[in-house]
């Protein structure tokens, strides 16, 4: 059995994690420096709320900051997505972009790390099909990701279990296990449920298909946007789940869904 002891250095060695910082401050100081390796990140949220917006903003924080990113879209066009992570790098809105290419190539060329975005009908591939194509991309790519992005695990194909909460549970479980497996983040969003429309705050018992997924999770954070919120181009963050520190905190914030950006503000 290993020391007590030597184990001390190892548990506070401040790079233990190798945590991948999220865009916004006040989410790193509550995560001890952000998404660490093995880690499963969840963002709930309402159908068109701007959680892929959110996960498309982490990738690109972590790709400015040089870290390999993987993105796997199970709903939304592969070039779409490269669009939003153009709009998001240049400050151009995504409708705009073609009447900016040399800003976004400009903008593109100080990303220090590299993006990969892979397209997946609905239902057509599940975790296995990733793996494989995770070994694909190492040994045809020589690439190797420090984040994966999976927009999102439901739309994963399962294994035919008879209930569909045991087939959300087990994609859940298994993508934390991938998590674990290669020792980096893998982040989702996830749906509400439709009780979440009407709530100012989206909280644990508004997650859609199980509730297994909050205790498969590590950092959970929602996303919560009515009608107003999307006029305003405003919505509230809430820490649903956070292994590294305080959760149940609600931040505002400000919203722009025509180029990604997001700035959070403390206070509800």
């Amino acid at each position: 059995f290993p020391s007590h002891d030597k184990d001390i250095e190892s548990r506070y060695r401040m790079d233990d994690r190798n945590a991948i910082p999220f865009p916004w401050p006040v989410f790193n100081s509550l995560t001890q420096g952000g998404m660490g390796k093995g880690d499963l990140v969840l963002v709930f949220g309402n159908p068109g709320g701007g959680k892929s917006w959110a996960v498309i903003d982490m990738g690109a924080y972590a790709a400015a900051m040089g870290f390999n990113v993987l993105h796997y879209s199970l709903e939304l066009a592969e070039g779409y997505v490269g669009k939003r992570y153009d709009a998001i790098f240049s400050g151009i809105d995504v409708d705009k972009l073609s009447n900016h290419r040399v800003e976004v190539e400009e903008s593109i060329k100080r990303v220090k790390g590299k993006i990969m975005v892979k397209e997946y009908a609905p239902k057509r591939a599940s975790l296995d099909t990733i793996e494989a194509h995770l070994q694909q991309l190492k040994h045809q790519n020589e690439f190797e990701p420090d984040l994966i992005i999976i927009d999102y695990l439901d739309l994963l194909r399962t294994k035919g279990r008879k209930e569909r909460k045991d087939e959300i549970d087990d994609v859940y479980t298994d993508a934390k296990g991938l998590a674990k497996e290669l020792g980096i983040p893998v982040v989702s969003p996830s749906q509400a449920n439709r009780g979440a429309a009407k709530s100012s705050i989206i909280e644990g018992d508004n997650a859609a298909g199980s509730y297994e997924k909050i205790m498969i999770g590590d950092i959970i954070i929602s996303l919560a946007r009515g009608r107003k919120d999307k006029v305003n181009g405003t919505g509230r963050w809430h820490f649903m789940k956070n292994r590294y520190g305080a959760d149940g905190l609600t931040f505002g914030s400000k919203i722009d869904t025509s180029n990604g950006k997001i700035n959070i503000v403390t206070g509800k």
